[in-house]
C-alpha cells in the first residue's frame, strides 16, 4: 500500500508541475487510440444499420421489377409461390432526372398512397411528413446530396413540386445506388416517392416499370429463393428482375470499403507517432527521471520498484487517453462508419472486443514507449547519476577513420548518430508514417482529379468524398503528431549532446556548427524514412483503393518539404541550447 501510495503522489506531483507534458501524452494517445476504434468499429457497423433500418421499415426480403401489363397477375403468381410470407401491391416507378437548386441528378421516382402504406416496404419519415397530393418525399441520403431541406421545391418532368418529408427505406441500397427504377444496382441515382396520381402525371408517356416487394417465410434463404423462382417461367408476364436483401447490404457495404483500412492503418501509424512521443518525453526529462531513480534507491528502492515508479505517470495517462479515445470514437463513430444518411444509425457503446483491444493498445504503447528509458535510469549507478557524468562516448576507430575528413557539423552529426542508433529508428519510423499517409492522401487527389463529369453524383464521387475526409483527417493528426515529435526528438538530441557540443565547442566549433551538428543528426535519418514511405504509401492505396500515381513532381516536392520541415523544427531546440555557457554544460555540478 505504501508503494502505491507513494507512486501516486510522485505521478500527481508530475502532472502538476508539468501540466503540458500531460496534456501532450494525452492528446496523442488519445487520437490514436480514437482512429484505431472507429476502423474496429466499421466492421459491422453497416450490417446493425441495414438491419435496425429493415426492421423499421417492414424490409422487403426479395425486389421484383417488371414492365409487364398488367403486374398484379405476377404479384398474385408470386404471392402462391412457397416460401412466401406477405406479397404487397405493385408500386409504379420510373426513372428520370430531379432538378434543386440548379443541379440534376438522376433519380428513380415511385408513386405510393398517403397514409400507414403497405406492409411490406414503409418508408420511415424522418422528417416532415410522408406523400400527399402535391407532394414530394425524398430519400434522406439523396436529399442531402442536393442540398435540399423540407420546404424546398424539385422539379420532375417539368413540374415542381414541394419537399414535404425525406425517408429512409430498406428496399434500395443508400444513395448513389438507391435508384430501383433501372434494376438492381445496374445504374445510379437516387430515390423519390409522389403520389401515385403525380407519379403518373409526372412520368407522362414514359411506361415506366412496377416494384413487386415481398416478405419470406424465411428471410435467411431469400437468395435461394430468388434464383429458385425466376428461372424463365415468368416471361410471359414481361421482363422481370429480382434482388434480394443480401445484394442490397453488400452494396451497402462497398461504401466504405476504403473507409474501414484507412482508419485502421492510420490508427497504427499514430500509435507508431505515439510510440515516438513516449520516447521522446522520455528522453527528454531523462535528467529528471534519472535524479528519482537515484533517489528512490538511496532510500532502499530496488530497481522493479523504481522502474514501476517511472513507467506509472505514462502508463496511467495512456489508459486515460485511451478512455478519452473510446469516447471520441463513439461519438464520431455515427459519422464516419455509416454508409449513408440512408441508413438508420447504429452506432452505439463499444463492445467489450474493442475496449480490451483498446487498453491493449494503451499497455503496449506505454511500454514501448517509456519502458528501455524507465529501465536504464533504474539501472544506471547511483554515483554517476548524482553527479549528472556525461554519458562516455564508445570508440569506433572504423566510423572516426572514415569521418575524420567530413565537414565539422557532418561528422559532429553522424558521431551523435552513432550513439543513439534508438533514436534515429524512431525518427525514421515517424518520417515514414507521415510520408505514407500524405502520398495516399495525393493518391486521392490525383484519383479525384481523373474523376470524370458524369460521376457527379455517382458512387465514385460519394465514396471518395467519404474516404478522402477520413485520408484528411488521419493526415492532419498525423503531420500534428509528427511536428511534436522532431522538436521533442530535436530537444532530446540536445539535452543529451550538450557535453559533447561543449567539448567541440571548446576546441572550436562555432553555435552555428553544433546547431548543424544536431539537425544531421535528424535528417539522415529523415532521409530513409521519406524514401520508405512515399512508396509505401503507394503500395497501401492501390491496395486499398484505386491504382492511381500521383505527379512526380507531387511526390518529389513532398519528400523535400518533409525533410526541410524536419531540418527548420530541430534547429529550434538545437538553437536554443546552443545560446547556454559552455562552462555550465561542462560543469557536470551544475548541469
Amino acid at each position: 500500500m505504501g508503494h502505491l501510495l507513494l507512486t501516486w503522489r510522485l505521478v500527481w506531483r508530475d502532472v502538476r508541475r508539468r501540466p503540458v507534458e500531460a496534456v501532450v501524452l494525452l492528446v496523442t494517445v488519445a487520437l490514436a487510440s480514437t482512429c484505431l476504434v472507429l476502423g474496429l468499429a466499421t466492421g459491422g457497423a453497416v450490417d446493425r444499420g441495414y438491419a435496425k433500418t429493415r426492421a423499421a421499415t417492414a424490409g422487403p426480403d426479395v425486389m421484383v421489377l417488371t414492365d409487364s401489363d398488367d403486374p398484379r397477375r405476377l404479384a398474385a403468381r408470386l404471392a402462391k409461390t412457397p416460401g412466401t410470407a406477405a406479397v404487397a401491391d405493385p408500386v409504379f416507378a420510373f426513372d428520370t432526372y430531379v432538378e434543386a437548386h440548379g443541379q440534376s441528378a438522376h433519380s428513380s421516382v415511385e408513386g405510393r398512397v398517403p397514409g400507414r402504406g403497405p406492409v411490406v416496404d414503409r418508408p420511415l419519415v424522418t422528417s416532415g411528413t410522408w406523400v400527399r397530393a402535391g407532394g414530394a418525399v425524398l430519400e434522406r441520403g439523396f436529399a442531402q446530396a442536393l442540398g435540399v431541406r423540407v420546404g424546398d421545391r424539385v422539379t420532375v418532368g417539368g413540374r415542381d413540386y414541394p419537399v414535404v418529408g425525406t425517408a429512409v427505406s430498406a428496399a434500395t441500397s443508400v444513395y448513389p445506388w438507391s435508384d430501383d427504377a433501372q434494376g438492381p444496382v445496374s445504374d445510379f441515382g437516387g430515390r423519390m416517392w409522389l403520389t401515385t396520381a403525380d407519379a403518373a402525371t409526372a412520368a407522362g408517356k414514359d411506361p415506366g416499370v412496377h416494384l413487386i416487394h415481398l416478405k419470406l417465410d424465411d428471410p435467411g434463404a431469400a437468395r435461394h429463393w430468388r434464383k429458385t423462382v425466376f428461372t424463365g417461367r415468368h416471361q410471359a408476364d414481361g421482363w422481370v428482375g429480382a434482388h434480394d436483401w443480401q445484394d442490397v447490404l453488400l452494396t451497402d457495404r462497398a461504401m466504405i470499403k476504403n473507409v474501414q483500412p484507412a482508419l485502421v492503418v492510420g490508427g497504427w501509424l499514430l500509435a507508431v507517432a505515439s510510440v515516438v512521443t513516449l520516447v521522446a518525453l522520455a528522453t527528454a526529462r531523462s535528467t529528471r527521471d534519472s535524479r528519482r531513480a537515484t533517489l528512490l534507491k538511496a532510500v532502499g528502492a530496488g530497481p522493479a520498484t523504481v522502474t514501476a515508479v517511472l513507467l506509472a505517470q505514462y502508463l496511467l495517462l495512456t489508459l486515460l487517453a485511451t478512455g478519452a479515445g473510446l469516447a471520441a470514437g463513439t461519438f464520431a463513430a455515427p459519422r464516419l462508419v455509416n454508409p449513408g444518411a440512408g441508413l438508420l444509425n447504429a452506432a452505439g457503446t463499444p463492445d467489450f472486443a474493442t475496449v480490451l483491444a483498446s487498453a491493449l493498445f494503451a499497455v503496449v504503447v506505454a511500454v514501448t514507449g517509456a519502458l528501455r528509458p524507465a529501465l536504464g535510469a533504474a539501472r544506471s549507478s547511483t554515483a554517476d547519476a548524482l553527479a549528472d557524468s556525461a554519458r562516455p562516448p564508445v570508440r569506433r576507430p572504423r566510423l572516426h577513420a572514415l569521418t575524420a575528413y567530413l565537414p565539422t557539423s557532418l561528422l559532429l552529426g553522424v558521431r551523435l548518430l552513432s550513439r543513439r542508433p534508438g533514436r534515429a529508428v524512431l525518427g525514421a519510423a515517424g518520417v515514414a508514417a507521415t510520408t505514407l499517409m500524405v502520398t495516399a492522401l495525393l493518391a486521392w487527389h490525383t484519383e479525384l482529379g481523373a474523376r470524370p463529369d458524369s460521376a457527379r453524383f455517382g458512387p465514385i464521387e460519394v465514396r471518395a468524398d467519404l474516404t478522402g475526409r477520413v485520408l484528411l483527417g488521419v493526415t492532419v493528426a498525423l503531420v500534428a503528431m509528427a511536428v511534436l515529435n522532431t522538436v521533442l526528438l530535436g530537444l532530446g538530441a540536445a539535452v543529451q549532446a550538450r557535453h559533447t557540443l561543449a567539448v567541440a565547442r571548446t576546441l572550436g566549433a562555432t553555435p552555428g556548427q553544433a546547431v548543424g551538428a544536431l539537425c544531421v543528426a535528424q535528417l539522415l535519418p529523415a532521409v530513409p524514412g521519406a524514401a520508405v514511405g512515399l512508396p509505401a504509401g503507394l503500395g497501401l492505396y492501390w491496395l486499398f483503393g484505386t491504382p492511381v500515381t500521383p505527379p512526380g513532381s507531387w511526390l518529389l516536392a513532398t519528400a523535400l518539404a518533409i525533410l526541410l520541415t524536419v531540418g527548420a523544427l530541430t534547429a529550434l531546440p538545437a538553437w536554443a541550447h546552443t545560446r547556454g555557457s559552455v562552462g555550465r554544460s561542462l560543469d557536470a555540478e551544475s548541469a
